[in-house]
């Protein structure tokens, strides 16, 4: 009957044989795989489902907040056509155009 210790190392070196096979066996998918579309192909692979993911989580996350985006969107709306509307309001005033904002 095998000593204790005698079995333990029995029982470790059964669990490095799996596990060496086990990278083994990766290895050797990666290394094919790599064949098979080169390391470009990888990263775009890799680059397109995580830009797919952001694009996913960010419909998420604007389906969750539209009356923010909705009013961020108003807001910069109004930014970008406020000298027209200044002159709309001015000119329903009856203000000068001396006094047009720059």
């Amino acid at each position: 009957m095998p000593q204790p210790a005698e079995q333990l190392l029995r029982t470790e070196r059964a669990n490095r044989d799996a596990a060496r096979a086990q990278l083994d066996d990766q290895v050797a998918r990666l290394r094919g795989d790599i064949e098979q579309r080169g390391i470009g192909g990888r990263i775009a692979d890799e680059a397109k489902t995580k830009a797919m993911a952001t694009l996913d989580e960010a419909a998420e996350l604007a389906s969750e907040s539209r009356g923010v985006i909705g009013g961020t969107v108003a807001l910069l709306a109004l930014w970008f056509f406020r000298e027209p509307i200044l002159s709309a309001f001015a000119a329903l005033l009856g203000a000068d155009d001396d006094h047009k904002r720059k």
